[in-house]
C-alpha cells in the first residue's frame, strides 16, 4: 500500500513541475557535456548568472526557477501560459536565465570563425549579448510547445498573441520563442 502511494506522489510531483513551466532537460542530460573553458574577452562580460552558476553546462539551459524571475515578468508569463492552455496548447519555458558564456556558445553556431565556440550549422542567435536573459532577476524567456517543440507555427502565433496581450515584447518571426519584459 505504501509503495503505490510513494510512486503516485513521485509522478504527481513530476507532472506539477512540468506544468509549472520548468525546462525539460532530460534529453540534454544524455548528451556529452561541452567543456567550460577559461573566459575569453571575445565573449563579452560575465553576467550575474555566470557568477551564480560557475561551471554551468553551456550546452543546455540553466534549470528554470520561477523565484529567480522578475516577479512582474513571471506573473505575465504565467498568465500567457493560462491563455495558451485554454486554447489547448502545452507551453513550457525552454530557457529563462542565461549565462553570458552560454550565450557565446549559442552565438558560435553558424559562425565557425568565432573564438572557441565557433562551429558549423544554422545561426540560432543574432546577438552576442545575453540581453534580458542575462539580467538578474531574469526578464526573458524562450517558450516552446512541450509536444512539438519548435515545429508548430500555430503554437508560436498563439504564444506571440498571448505574450503581447500581457504587455510583453515578443520578437515575432525573427525569434518566435522569445518574449521579454519591456
Amino acid at each position: 500500500m505504501i509503495v503505490p502511494l510513494v510512486l503516485g506522489a513521485v509522478v504527481l510531483v513530476a507532472v506539477l513541475r512540468k506544468r509549472a513551466g520548468d525546462a525539460d532537460t532530460a534529453k540534454a542530460d544524455d548528451a556529452p557535456e561541452v567543456p567550460v573553458t577559461t573566459w575569453r574577452t571575445e565573449w563579452g562580460t560575465p553576467n550575474e548568472w555566470d557568477k551564480r552558476n560557475p561551471g554551468a553546462r553551456i550546452d543546455k539551459p540553466l534549470p528554470v526557477d520561477w523565484a529567480q524571475f522578475d516577479p512582474t515578468f513571471a506573473t505575465k508569463v504565467k498568465a500567457a501560459f493560462a491563455d495558451l492552455e485554454a486554447q489547448g496548447f502545452d507551453p513550457f519555458v525552454f530557457e529563462g536565465a542565461r549565462t553570458q558564456q552560454r550565450q557565446a556558445y549559442l552565438y558560435g553556431q553558424g559562425r565557425p570563425e568565432f573564438a572557441t565556440y565557433g562551429r558549423a550549422g544554422s545561426q540560432i542567435t543574432w546577438t552576442l549579448s545575453a540581453s534580458k536573459h542575462g539580467t538578474y532577476p531574469a526578464r526573458a524567456v524562450d517558450v516552446v510547445s512541450r509536444s512539438t517543440y519548435w515545429n508548430n507555427p500555430a503554437f508560436f502565433a498563439a504564444w506571440g498573441k498571448a505574450a503581447q496581450a500581457q504587455g510583453l515584447r515578443w520578437l515575432g518571426p525573427k525569434d518566435q520563442p522569445h518574449a521579454e519584459l519591456v
